[in-house]
């Protein structure tokens, strides 16, 4: 018989215990049904209990919440009078407490008739004694340090937490003006953290063998610190983003317009900015040089009370800046809840906007807590145009200044004029509009298509087979009706086309808002995809050289070979159109298919050859969290594998169309035709794939296949030939609107050598991109669903119900809010997934491989 541990002795008689206070407390029969039941009940539980070690603490929640999915449905507080009456009990009487006191000085067992949860806490601690060498004092040295050890023990969560409960009693002021308080306070603690900051460097004085040198060890690093040196101070000017709504609460009249006030207060602002900036800067340089850390304040590491007061100030500062920067959002969103969707003004529209806006930013905030360091690179993107040169690029549209003149030579312009037609006939979208549906069918299956379909077997690895199917059927059916949906809104304004996303936007949202939502979102999907399939090409070409010559020849670099696939579009980039591409287009379809069946039929036969071969079909993950995230990061790539819907109206628009004969007849053929190819190419590679080599299939099915050789060669042929259409595909719509830009707002005159340049910049821009960010396609998973979810899944249905305002509850308005929630849900997982997936890899990313 084994030996039972003091532990299992203290259970078992534990269970003891609770069997005589069930008797006690039911007066029923020893045999009885329920009592029995109750007895098995508690042994289960504390068997549990003995293992204790072995089970999660989430398991403990979930058994704690199990009761409350019962007495939760208790109607009112008299209801819950009898559980309340229980839980004053048991504060005040519990009848045996047996094990606590005995643990404790590991003595015989003692029974205590009287007590309650605390007077257990109490008794048990009088009954062990006072210990020796026990001490009453803090166990800080100082009281600062004491203050400083009470902070330290709470996770950043939860002050990001108290931060953000600050801001869901202030987003409900309801505009600049009300906010003015917290903005004037804002502005006096950014003086007063700016003047500690430098004063407190001067007070330290210039640090010994200190150096002004560059920190970097090698002449790269350098040249990327100086980059990311530039960007912080150049984003450190970043207001613009507000001053036009900061103005419009300035009164105006004709006698008196705003600008006067705003210019002063713009004038004070930035001396202010000149006294916070300046000492901070050259002062804390000249102190530390270059052994000042990213925050001046650590370097300065005490007094710890000036550095605690200088944080205080810091935190009261970005309270206002955060609501000077959320009051457009809030416009933006009440515009278009009001506006387009008719929602009714009032509070309680705002209170839910509000919260959820600031429940979102914290939700952010506490998940990517290094969201901060990210936007050094991303927010380039947006802080650059929108404060250093589109006010410029909007002087030179609005006010036309003289050729070479000093307003000129500022901003940088080049007068020209053309007539409206002749522009259009120029543009690439609008230049040719004689296309059959076929040429539909086959730019939809390029666009659609791309070489990520060889990774679906490893989603599916992630998914499972239930979820995987249901994901791949469920996106497939969703994206064909949101393109369906553009199709048809093409043409819905009697004797206008749509013919490119940002038109149909600004039909839905209006000029200004449809502008900024749609454009920013397509160039990041566009421009992306591209870089992808720079660096797709490019491997695909690396693979074929290194399973052709295996031995005779030296290494190369993966930037060797991806110069090699961009010197490519330096010639096909000047094919004017899409009709233009329509033969490289055709061609890129057949090269889908044809490698999507070599990945899928290889895969059958490797089977038919082994058929034995054990294959596991559970999930690879060693982890639950590892499990979860991955299922996140595999539902992105399904999803993001129907990203078609970025250039459809600028395929539509090259179809012909007439009255009698409008476009969307042929280009649903096309779409019908071209779907059906997708799941010729989708379902078969995902599902066969995953079936013959289980969860230990390679990222690229064609690495799993290996052998033979020859065939694998052809496929990563056949993915060059692919990507190579897809590239000039998705690039014709982005030179499309830089070509409209150049020539109706800046008044370029359309010509070959403008086209030439232009073209030129941008393969050159995505070729070093490529050649810098090898692995720019693994940040595609997290970046890309901010902008490939919304473009494709539910920015069209939400168009729709703008436009079209069908019933409320009826099937349209149903399916539409059906794909607008799984869309939004899409784009904040997806991301998670993608972002582990950065995390865990960084380590084997590598610049200029």
């Amino acid at each position: 018989m084994e030996t039972q541990t003091p532990v299992e002795n203290n259970y078992l008689k534990n269970t003891n215990v609770f069997q005589s206070w069930i008797g006690s407390q039911f007066r029923v029969k020893k045999n009885c049904r329920g009592r029995r039941q109750l007895m098995i009940g508690f042994q289960l539980l504390l068997q549990g209990m003995q293992h204790g070690e072995k089970i999660k603490l989430t398991f403990f929640f979930m058994i704690f919440a199990s009761v409350h999915f019962v007495f939760s449905h208790l109607p009112n507080f008299t209801s819950i009078s009898g559980v309340s009456l229980a839980a004053a009990v048991m504060s005040l009487r519990i009848n045996y407490l047996r094990d606590i006191t005995a643990a404790a000085k590991d003595t015989p067992e003692m029974e205590v008739k009287l007590g309650s949860y605390s007077t257990i806490a109490w008794a048990a601690s009088a009954h062990k004694g006072v210990q020796e060498d026990v001490q009453y004092s803090y166990k800080a040295t100082s009281t600062s340090e004491g203050v400083f050890n009470f902070f330290k023990k709470i996770k950043l969560t939860f002050f990001f937490m108290i931060f953000a409960s600050v801001h869901f009693v202030f987003s409900h002021l309801p505009n600049f003006t009300s906010i003015s308080g917290v903005s004037l306070a804002a502005a006096v603690m950014s003086l007063s953290y700016s003047t500690i900051a430098w004063a407190a460097s001067a007070h330290k004085g210039v640090q010994e063998d200190v150096q002004y040198s560059y920190k970097a060890t090698s002449t790269s690093e350098g040249v990327f610190n100086f980059f990311s040196g530039l960007g912080d101070v150049a984003f450190a000017y970043a207001g613009h983003n507000v001053v036009l709504e900061i103005q419009a609460t300035i009164p105006s009249t004709p006698e008196k317009p705003s600008k006067g006030p705003m210019w002063k207060g713009v004038i004070f602002a930035y001396i202010v900015v000149a006294l916070c900036y300046f000492p901070v800067a050259l002062i804390g340089y000249w102190m530390f040089g270059n052994g000042v850390q990213d925050n001046i304040l650590i370097s300065l590491e005490k007094p710890k009370w000036l550095i605690a007061i200088a944080n205080m100030f810091v935190v009261i500062h970005v309270i206002g800046s955060y609501q000077i920067y959320a009051m457009p959002v809030f416009d933006m969103i009440e515009t278009v809840l009001v506006k387009k969707l008719k929602f009714k003004p009032s509070r309680m529209l705002r209170f839910i906007v509000r919260n959820l806006y600031v429940a979102l930013t914290m939700f952010i905030g506490i998940i990517f807590p290094f969201f901060g360091g990210l936007l050094g690179f991303f927010g380039g993107f947006a802080f650059a145009p929108t404060t250093y040169f589109l006010p410029c690029v909007m002087w030179l549209a609005i006010y036309k200044p003289k050729r070479f003149g000093l307003s000129w030579w500022t901003n940088w312009s080049d007068k020209r004029t053309a007539e409206q037609k002749a522009i259009d006939d120029w543009l690439p979208i609008t230049s040719s509009r004689n296309a059959k549906w076929w040429y539909s069918a086959f730019h939809n299956v390029t666009a659609m298509v791309g070489a990520g379909v060889l990774s679906l077997p490893s989603a599916m690895a992630s998914l499972g087979w239930g979820p995987g199917v249901v994901i791949l059927v469920l996106s497939w059916i969703i994206t064909l009706y949101t393109l369906w949906q553009m199709v048809e809104m093409h043409e819905m304004v009697p004797g206008k086309r749509f013919d490119r996303y940002h038109e149909l936007g600004q039909h839905a949202f209006g000029e200004k808002l449809g502008l900024w939502i749609v454009v920013p979102q397509q160039l990041i999907c566009e421009i992306s995809v591209d870089i992808v399939y720079m660096v797709t090409g490019g491997k695909s070409l690396q693979k074929i050289h290194d399973l052709v010559c295996k031995n005779n020849c030296n290494n190369m670099k993966t930037s060797y070979f991806i110069i090699i696939f961009g010197s490519v579009h330096f010639v096909l980039s000047h094919l004017p159109n899409f009709n233009a591409i329509s033969g490289i287009s055709l061609a890129a379809a057949i090269m889908s298919l044809s490698y999507s069946t070599i990945a899928w039929v290889a895969s059958v036969e490797k089977h038919v050859g082994n058929p034995h071969k054990e294959v596991e079909y559970g999930y690879k993950a060693s982890s639950s969290a590892g499990t979860f995230f991955n299922f996140l990061n595999a539902l992105g790539d399904v999803a993001f594998a129907y990203a078609g819907h970025n250039v459809v109206l600028e395929i539509q628009a090259t179809i012909p169309s007439t009255p009698d004969k409008p476009s969307k007849g042929p280009m649903w053929w096309g779409v019908l035709v071209a779907y059906t190819v997708v799941a010729l190419c989708y379902f078969p590679v995902a599902l066969i794939g995953y079936w013959v080599f289980g969860n230990s299939v390679d990222d690229n099915i064609l690495i799993s296949l290996n052998k033979p050789t020859w065939l694998i060669v052809t496929a990563n042929m056949f993915v060059v030939i692919h990507v190579i259409g897809s590239y000039q595909l998705y690039a014709m719509p982005v030179f499309d609107m830089i070509e409209t830009l150049m020539v109706k707002q800046l008044r370029f005159k359309p010509s070959w050598w403008l086209r030439f340049v232009e073209r030129n910049v941008y393969v050159a821009f995505t070729l070093f991109v490529a050649i810098t960010f090898p692995f720019f396609g693994s940040l595609l998973g997290f970046f890309g669903g901010f902008a490939f979810a919304p473009t494709t899944y539910f920015l069209p249905c939400i168009m729709w119900l703008a436009i079209y305002k069908p019933r409320k509850f009826s099937l349209s308005w149903i399916t539409n809010w059906i794909c607008i929630i799984l869309g939004f849900l899409l784009m904040i997982l997806a991301p998670i997934g993608g972002l582990r997936s950065i995390i865990l890899n960084a380590k084997h990313y590598g610049f200029y491989q």
